[in-house]
């Protein structure tokens, strides 16, 4: 199978853009952002169908063009391409990502290592969750915690659902819900108890004025 636009090595490519692709009309040596994104995302394509080895050359050559990609939009379209590249390599270059300058960016990584379970993603997102300083990042790695079964993010976890935000404590009680060995619902206060002693309290009683009350 022939991966479009892979090249593997600079030497040879006719544009300073690594991974090949037109050079721009208008900018003589460069290769607009769109194009370099429309590129990225026929090699996240093809990755999909792609064997272990193409993948692995695949995430190499992303890999090695990210840090010298100066526009985060092509940054983000990377992190995808990585994302559905899982290996050692992609693994790798995810971490190093993990602390882009950009909070979309680093949001989308987090995503994407929820594709890639294993020691290092559960790492990565213990870590993003705990100390970074966008919101929407921690909610993510709160979300792929939950994506990558991985048992030890309890702990972590656990620290989210103190947080004063409800989207965060959902969030974390969502995932809570995939790793933990057992179920206890939607219910914040039981989870911190489980999580605080390994207890599990018995349900509240239901009450429609309190449900009624919590759509609002």
């Amino acid at each position: 199978m022939v991966l479009v636009g892979l090249c593997l090595g600079t030497l040879g490519c006719k544009s300073p853009w690594p991974l090949g692709g037109k050079v721009s009309d208008t900018v003589p040596g460069i290769t607009p952002p769109r194009e370099r994104i429309a590129e990225l995302r026929k090699l996240s394509k093809q990755a999909a169908s792609a064997t272990p080895e193409q993948r692995e050359q695949i995430a190499a050559q992303v890999a090695a063009a990210y840090p010298h990609e100066s526009d985060p939009l092509v940054r983000l379209e990377m992190v995808r391409t990585l994302g559905n590249c899982p290996g050692p390599t992609a693994e790798h270059a995810l971490r190093g990502a993990a602390k882009d300058k950009d909070a979309d960016v680093r949001a989308e990584v987090c995503r994407a290592l929820g594709k890639q379970p294993g020691a290092t993603a559960s790492e990565v997102l213990r870590e993003r969750l705990a100390s970074d300083s966008d919101i929407d990042v921690r909610l993510a790695a709160a979300e792929a915690l939950g994506s990558i079964r991985d048992p030890s993010s309890v702990a972590a976890l656990a620290v989210a659902l103190e947080d004063r935000d409800p989207a965060m404590q959902y969030r974390a009680v969502r995932s809570l819900r995939r790793v933990a060995p057992v179920d206890l619902g939607n219910d914040v206060d039981r989870w911190r108890q489980y999580v605080k002693d390994g207890s599990i309290a018995p349900p509240k009683p239901f009450s429609l004025a309190e449900t009624i009350r919590n759509l609002f």
